[in-house]
């Protein structure tokens, strides 16, 4: 399944970006996430629907089950904790694990998540050694 029209992913060895343009910037209610590498714990491909499962209440964005996730919703068990998901249809997502409280975690759709999910952990890597 191809990524939701106007997300992009850009990795560098400072930060994870990821830029929402058309639809999905009004859906989810925000034209960018930043991440610094620094506070980056892990990166990973995932089945969504084990990920879905710590899917708390939305806080902002758009949410149809089985459709679409796309904003900012809670982290069961963890208060003030915020996750950012852009999500439609796909079976496995990107999932990037931060030591944040917002954002804690993000879930994207994407082509290319492997390769990201590995780019991040090489940087992840390197920072650590």
């Amino acid at each position: 399944m191809s990524p939701p029209v106007g997300v992009a992913i850009h990795v560098a060895d400072t930060a994870v970006t990821v830029e929402l343009d058309g639809l999905e910037r009004v859906l989810s209610v925000a034209g960018r996430v930043e991440v610094p590498m620094e506070h980056v714990v892990s990166a990973r491909v995932a089945p969504v629907d084990t990920v879905r499962d710590g899917l708390g209440w939305r806080s902002l964005g758009a949410y149809l089950p089985g459709y679409v996730a796309t904003g900012w919703f809670t982290v069961p068990d963890h208060p003030g904790a915020r996750q950012f998901w852009c999500v439609q249809r796909d079976r496995d997502v990107l999932v990037i694990d931060t030591d944040l409280e917002r954002p804690a975690r993000l879930v994207l759709q994407h082509p290319d998540r492997a390769r990201l999910a590995w780019w991040i952990a090489e940087r992840i890597d390197r920072d650590r050694s």
